[in-house]
């Protein structure tokens, strides 16, 4: 137990807890407990050794994947820069809003006018 468990009464009081109801258990059910505990230990020794590094390599090659691709994706564009102090000084003026706001009727004109 650490020294932080060791300080805290709730801990102490769980810890307390289950050690009691870890006695009062009778033998057959302690024993199929050893027994549970033996299988598991059996069943995780048992596993193929080829796996271990195995999952080391696939680990190893989807953070390679990652970065790879990370890598390769186009940078993100900056956004566009602001408008020129000209640009905003036309728009502001109301005189060239309304040219702005006519600006289909002044292209129809100019290719009417190309045409005849």
């Amino acid at each position: 137990m650490s020294d932080s468990q060791q300080t805290d009464p709730f801990l102490r009081q769980v810890t307390a807890t289950l050690d009691k109801a870890v006695d009062e258990l009778d033998g057959a059910t302690q024993g199929r407990l050893r027994a549970a505990r033996r299988e598991a230990l059996a069943a995780r020794q048992s596993r193929p050794a080829w796996l271990v590094p195995l999952g080391g390599l696939a680990t190893a090659a989807t953070v390679a994947v990652l970065a790879l691709s990370l890598w390769l994706l186009p940078a993100r564009q900056q956004p566009t820069a602001l408008p020129s102090v000209e640009d905003m000084v036309l728009l502001s003026d109301e005189a060239e809003l309304e040219f702005y706001e006519d600006l289909d009727f002044y292209l129809w004109l100019d290719t009417e006018k190309q045409v005849g």
